[in-house]
């Protein structure tokens, strides 16, 4: 079940990293640090995604019961909704969703 956790917390992830890359922004990411290019963006989505592709091809979803399924999608669930939770709580706690806010003087 954890492997599933971990499933839905890297598929989530994979999203607000590509919509940066694609959109040309930068952003936080292990790979470049809190200011990370647009390409390192897309580097991590993929990155991401092919670590969510492996643990369901390695996990085993066929031969389950439908009760084993059920939980499973319930596990994959719990790990989205705990890292959505995270995306948002960074984000709020970064203003911006950057964890470097604009310098320079207010008038």
């Amino acid at each position: 079940m954890r492997r599933d956790v971990v499933e839905g917390a890297l598929l989530v992830n994979t999203v607000p990293h590509a919509v940066l890359g694609c959109a040309g922004k930068r952003g936080m990411t292990p790979l470049g640090g809190p200011d990370s290019s647009p390409r390192l963006n897309l580097a991590w989505a993929g990155l991401n995604l092919a670590g969510a592709l492996a643990t369901v091809v390695s996990g085993g979803w066929s031969g389950r019961s439908q009760a084993e399924a059920e939980r499973r999608c319930v596990a994959v669930g719990t790990g989205m909704a705990a890292m959505a939770a995270f995306g948002v709580a960074y984000a709020l706690a970064t203003r911006s969703g950057h964890p470097h806010p604009p310098t320079g003087s207010c008038s």
